[in-house]
This record gives C-alpha cells, sequence and structure tokens, in this order.
C-alpha cells in the first residue's frame, strides 16, 4: 500500500511525463519509510513488479493516480524538480508528506 502512495506522489515531483525517457525518485516520508521508483515519458510509474498511471497538473502541482484497493490518492509539491539531486517536499490528499530527490535522469 505504501508502495502505491509513493507512485502517486512521484510523478508530479518530476514536472511532467514527456520530460525525460526516465526519471527515478527516491522518497523519504515522514513515517521513516523509503522507497524509489522511475517514471517513463508515457506517464507509467515502476518500483518493482508495481506499476501505475498518473495525471499531473503542473499550475498546481498536483499529481492524481489511481491507486488499488485506495482509490485516487493526490499528492501537491512545493516546488517542481527537473535535476538529478533536486528535492522538493510533498504532502499527500491523506494527509502523508515527506522529501522526493530526484537520483537518475536518462532521454
Amino acid at each position: 500500500m505504501k508502495k502505491m502512495i509513493t507512485a502517486a506522489i512521484a510523478a508530479g515531483f518530476v514536472a511532467a511525463p514527456a520530460f525525460a525517457a526516465s526519471i527515478t525518485v527516491s522518497f523519504a516520508n515522514d513515517d521513516g519509510t523509503t522507497a524509489e521508483w522511475t517514471f517513463d515519458g508515457e506517464g507509467t510509474a515502476t518500483s518493482g513488479d508495481v506499476s501505475t498511471s498518473y495525471t499531473w497538473d503542473e499550475e498546481a502541482m498536483k499529481l492524481c493516480a489511481d491507486v488499488p484497493e485506495q482509490g485516487e490518492i493526490c499528492a501537491t509539491f512545493d516546488a517542481v524538480a527537473d535535476e538529478v539531486g533536486e528535492t522538493a517536499g510533498y504532502t499527500l490528499s491523506n494527509g502523508g508528506s515527506g522529501t522526493a530527490t530526484i537520483t537518475a535522469m536518462s532521454e
């Protein structure tokens, strides 16, 4: 379940699905968990064998994803990152929060 929530937040951090062929983001959640997700240029986020699609509202810096067994979860970011090493905080629609860091990009 936490992996799927992280997928929802991750995609919003990367500005737009077409930004790069893939972007890998590490998430440090305030609950102490961490997760790493890779996002492709087609709007799919993957971590291990888990994947989900997402939508991104660039103006609102808000990402929403349909999470199995949880429904729609949205994440609002305090900034948009576009380079390796950049970080941004996020707040989830279910009350969670944390910090995301871009760890890799490919074009």
